[in-house]
């Protein structure tokens, strides 16, 4: 990887870090303090039905970090890295797997909340080739302090998070592409869900060496999530592999759809019963999942849930956005929302 090509390479000069990220050089002299994020209620830090700790920085950190980003992203990642990056997705991660029979597939347990600040120091100060002071700067800017344990994690909600997960912890990722290679596996890697595979029988020695490659970093495999599979059915990142290796949605996701979909049409049959808020949401909710289910089958048919969508907006007047409100609910029909 050639990390010379970020404009981060070599930095040494604080003004000069100051001006990169468009923050005042004063802010910097004590980051963990200047720039504290604020942590979700449990209410809003739900992700597919799991919660987590997510934490939102303010604006001006906001800008910084996405600054950050786009120097992270001058040097060239691998091609099996999916996670984070623009235009890759899950659906092209699973898509990698598609014509082979055999799936290993490894969950890194607790994944954000395990990672080091030391790995992401070392990134900065060794392989960016920082100065010592720049690089605590920069590690104490993405990271936030552990809230059970000594040391600092990177957090999920900020925007280098994603980027971060895989640069500081690229010996790994190395380590797991060169024993795929060396097993003749093909393999790619989203966030903590690593998935290789393979038209040969992978064995469970290849697991532990996985595991035993993932342990030497700190981190630990989930041991139900992490399995060996025959492809008869099987999801790789939330997409669904059939055995001829067709991407098809997930049940769950369909499941989402369906639920959707006869929520918008409860409220299209007792519009008094919800507000105008919940209309926004729903109906922006049913769209999104529509959406998802298309990115995974171009062919699948979605109209009966695209009429109905068209059909709620234009009867009560629904726009997409909730700061909008007010503008908009100018039907009759709407008068009888909340």
């Amino acid at each position: 990887m050639q990390f010379n090509n970020s404009k981060l390479f070599g930095l040494s000069n604080k003004k000069l870090l100051a001006d990169t990220l468009n923050v005042e050089k004063k802010s910097l002299k004590n980051v963990a303090i200047e720039f504290v994020p604020y942590k979700l209620p449990p209410q809003l830090s739900n992700i597919n039905g799991k919660q987590r700790d997510l934490y939102n920085p303010n604006e001006e950190h906001k800008k910084a970090l996405r600054k950050l980003v786009k120097l992270l992203m001058q040097v060239e990642l691998p091609s099996y890295v999916f996670g984070g990056i623009k235009e890759k997705s899950h659906i092209q991660n699973a898509f990698v797997h598609k014509q082979n029979k055999y799936l290993m597939l490894i969950d890194i347990q607790n994944f954000f909340p395990s990672t080091m600040d030391s790995y992401v120091y070392d990134l900065f100060k060794r392989k960016f080739q920082m100065e010592e002071d720049l690089a605590k700067i920069l590690t104490d800017f993405v990271t936030i302090q552990c809230e059970r344990k000594e040391g600092r994690y990177l957090p999920q909600g900020y925007p280098t998070s994603p980027i971060l997960s895989y640069l500081a912890y690229v010996d790994m990722y190395n380590e797991l592409e060169a024993l795929a290679v060396e097993n003749g596996m093909s393999f790619s890697c989203y966030y903590d869900d690593l998935t290789f595979s393979s038209n040969k029988f992978i064995n469970k020695s290849l697991k532990r060496k996985c595991s035993q490659i993932i342990e030497k970093y700190q981190f630990k495999i989930h041991p139900t999530k992490s399995k060996l599979i025959v492809k008869e059915g099987v999801e790789v990142t939330g997409v669904f592999l059939d055995d001829l290796g067709n991407l098809k949605a997930p049940k769950k996701l369909l499941k989402k759809l369906q639920k959707s979909y006869d929520k918008v049409k409860e409220m299209n049959e007792n519009p008094s019963g919800f507000t105008k808020k919940n209309f926004v949401d729903e109906l922006n909710r049913l769209q999104g999942l529509v959406a998802a289910v298309r990115s995974i089958e171009n062919n699948r048919k979605v109209n009966l849930f695209l009429n109905e969508l068209k059909y709620i907006r234009r009867k009560y007047n629904v726009p997409y956005r909730k700061k909008d409100i007010k503008k908009y609910f100018k039907t009759e029909h709407a008068l009888l929302i909340q």
